[in-house]
């Protein structure tokens, strides 16, 4: 919840770009590995984090750690602001929302180790097409 007029306009900060949204868009009806997130979304790794790193700041996400792997998920309901509850409602009805959770359930269909893979494959092969 905003305690002051700063905590305010960071939450409307994090929220103001379409990516970091649609993450949070992403994560309403569960966690999700950071490598199913840029899967889904089909953007590059950083980006994902970056934006999640935004979320975090806003006190709109949390973050567990399994192994390698890094999970996020919305804060609980009890514990978010009504800013957070009314932006999810109505991003529920957005286009690129409901097409981000259709593509979601197809990502969670696949194994967490294979959509990593993938993703890591994509962040190597950016790095050496930018050394070229």
């Amino acid at each position: 919840m905003a305690h002051d007029l700063r905590t305010l306009v960071e939450q409307l900060k994090a929220v103001s770009h379409p990516l970091r949204l649609r993450v949070l868009a992403l994560l309403v009806p569960g966690e999700l590995c950071v490598c199913q997130v840029a899967e889904v979304l089909q953007v590059p790794q950083s980006s994902v984090s970056e934006a999640l790193r935004e979320l975090r700041r806003a006190g709109f996400v949390v973050e567990r750690k399994e192994g390698r792997w890094v999970f996020v998920s919305v804060v609980p309901k009890k514990t978010s602001s009504p800013l957070l509850k009314g932006l999810l409602a109505e991003a529920e009805t957005l286009p690129e929302v409901l097409q981000d959770r259709v593509r979601a359930k197809e990502v969670k269909d696949m194994s967490i180790l294979t959509v990593c893979s993938k993703v890591q494959k994509a962040v190597i092969s950016n790095r050496e097409a930018a050394r070229v």
